[in-house]
């Protein structure tokens, strides 16, 4: 089924009346569009006490998402660089203002949608995929917080 809008309370909808349409033991795993609908899915597991015993997946890489990765819940998620993601974005959208064709464009959506092209694509675009133990996450997590927090002392900036 389809999460309208990718919200999680419609994910948490879906997974809830899985049971009923699949059976109990029917749900292999649950692919979530993001991290919020793969936590709405978790928290319906949870109600059902299943959270950890189905696969679920989702993107964004979320603190939530990682946390609930961490605690066995998630299965994982996808992390995207923003900053090659967004240079992209500008990138189509100077050709959309320039009325250039759009078919580089319309290709490499037939392209992400064959899955497996997807990795080898997003790698040929500088995307680095890599999957992880929930430890490797640990670390990662760990090293990017010092890292980050050094340049928020650094600077002397505020968080809220």
């Amino acid at each position: 089924d389809w999460a309208d809008d990718w919200k999680p309370e419609n994910g948490k909808k879906i997974t809830q009346a899985a049971p009923t349409k699949a059976g109990r033991e029917g749900i292999a795993a649950i692919l979530a569009s993001n991290d919020g609908t793969a936590g709405g899915a978790i928290q319906a597991l949870r109600e059902e006490r299943l959270a950890g015993m189905i696969m679920v997946t989702g993107q964004d890489a979320d603190l939530d998402a990682c946390r609930r990765i961490l605690a066995g819940e998630q299965t994982m998620t996808i992390y995207k660089p923003l900053k090659l993601l967004a240079e992209q974005a500008a990138e189509s959208a100077v050709a959309l203002a320039k009325k250039q064709p759009m078919l580089r464009i319309a290709s490499l959506w037939q392209e992400f949608q064959q899955a497996n092209i997807a990795v080898k694509r997003l790698a040929d675009l500088g995307f680095d995929t890599v999957a992880s133990t929930p430890e490797e996450l640990r670390t990662l997590m760990r090293a990017e917080t010092e890292r980050w927090a050094k340049i928020v002392r650094e600077r002397k900036l505020q968080v809220d």
